[in-house]
């Protein structure tokens, strides 16, 4: 067996989340400024450097497979809600898939990780990650049955408006800590959170008709919305509402890309963009225009910046 490398991109959420916990829908997209790689080659025993590995073999993997070692390196700002968990776990996955010869179709790329995720680490997360960095690209996701095949369409990137993403260098909390409350209170039938998630599916929809057609003034709405649903019943910080705020006091719409600590700016061409990026930088936090990225293929280069970790690492 020869050494391989597979990788998997950042993403971000433009409607829905946090609704992938219950059964809402969305939109998001992968974006290739951000990812994770890694590399197996044959050895004596198994050795992986990081649970998320781990939790990706015992996943996938045949005990009766050839042992392997893996290393990583990940360049996603850390706890920022840009998914550099999954990513990591996403391309393990595919890594192992190609070390071994399986095929893994994007919908069980997505439920495999998810499985790693949340059955064998137990970190509380939703589909919506998963599906996005296995099936990459900007898609339509229905989250009432995430993994069958008629609950993803693909949609084409050009309906999108122009997008920042704005996030603070200084880690967060870890995105299942986030989640792990409001899922307490959902599961006691607690009115305002069922209520205030209710709301995600139909405002999903609104969304999905306003980026076909073309009205980012409808979907600047939406993404507000989106924001304020959320907030009505999680937990936000200080320096996430800053996140949040900078944007919409120059005329941008914003929400979190995912369980806070980064915020996809939504703008429809008329705001001043310098002024947007000079004021998040001011306050300490960095900004991007991101670029989206399609689904890896097999062999695809692309590596992710920092060192390689080889050792034994907190996930």
């Amino acid at each position: 067996m020869a050494l391989v490398r597979a990788h998997a991109h950042a993403r971000a959420g433009l409607i829905g989340n946090p609704s992938d916990l219950y059964g809402g829908c969305g939109i998001g997209f992968a974006f290739e400024d951000f990812g994770a790689e890694v590399e197996l080659a044959p050895a004596g025993e198994c050795r992986f450097p990081s649970p998320l590995i781990d939790a990706a073999w015992r996943a996938l993997a045949d005990p009766e497979l050839p042992p392997c070692r893996a290393r990583f390196r990940c360049d996603v700002p850390r706890q920022a809600g840009l998914s550099g968990s999954s990513a990591i776990v996403l391309a393990a996955l595919r890594a192992f898939a190609a070390f071994y010869g399986y095929s893994l179709p994007p919908g069980r790329l997505a439920e495999l990780a998810w499985k790693a995720e949340n059955e064998l680490l137990g970190i509380r997360s939703g589909p919506m990650d998963r599906l996005i960095q296995a099936h990459g690209g900007l898609i339509w996701m229905d989250f009432a049955r995430p993994f069958a095949p008629e609950a993803v369409e693909v949609l084409d990137p050009a309906l999108l408006p122009p997008l920042r993403v704005a996030w603070d260098p200084a880690p967060g909390r870890p995105s299942g800590a986030v989640h792990d409350e409001v899922w307490d209170r959902w599961q006691a039938g607690d009115a305002a959170v069922r209520n205030a998630l209710a709301g995600f599916r139909p405002l999903a929809q609104r969304a999905l008709a306003a980026l076909e057609t073309g009205d980012y003034g409808e979907l600047k709405a939406c993404v507000s919305d989106n924001f304020d649903l959320r907030a009505a019943v999680f937990p936000i910080g200080a320096r996430d509402r800053r996140l949040i705020a900078i944007g919409r006091e120059h005329g941008a719409a914003t929400k979190f890309c995912g369980s806070g600590g980064a915020a996809l700016v939504v703008l429809d061409g008329t705001e001043d963009l310098a002024a947007i990026e000079a004021a998040y930088r001011a306050e300490g936090f960095d900004c991007l225009e991101p670029r989206l990225a399609g689904r890896p293929r097999p062999g695809e280069a692309w590596s992710a910046a920092g060192d390689w970790v080889d050792a034994e690492v907190p996930a």
